[in-house]
């Protein structure tokens, strides 16, 4: 399976501007998630949503070990994963 990093990221600054009500040119994809307005019960949320699109497991702490939106779409795309097309 090709791993897209850009795509992941993509698609994190677009779940991120869609629960923060934001553009997604707002979201910093080198910001912490917190800077990004995200709670513990949302990052946890979008771990989840993230994991359901990719059809994998992923921890529900990936967003405190991997705290920005940059370092967590390079980490998943390190473990082989990437969004399917809708």
């Amino acid at each position: 399976m090709l791993v897209d990093r850009q795509r992941i990221e993509d698609w994190l600054v677009a779940q991120i501007a869609s629960m923060q009500r934001i553009e997604p040119e707002q979201v910093d994809v080198d910001d912490s998630f917190i800077a990004n307005g995200l709670s513990s019960s949302s990052s946890v949320a979008l771990i989840g949503d993230l994991a359901e699109v990719l059809g994998v497991r992923l921890s529900e702490t990936l967003t405190w070990e991997y705290p920005t939106i940059a370092a967590l779409a390079e980490h998943v795309a390190g473990i082989g994963a990437s969004p399917h097309d809708d």
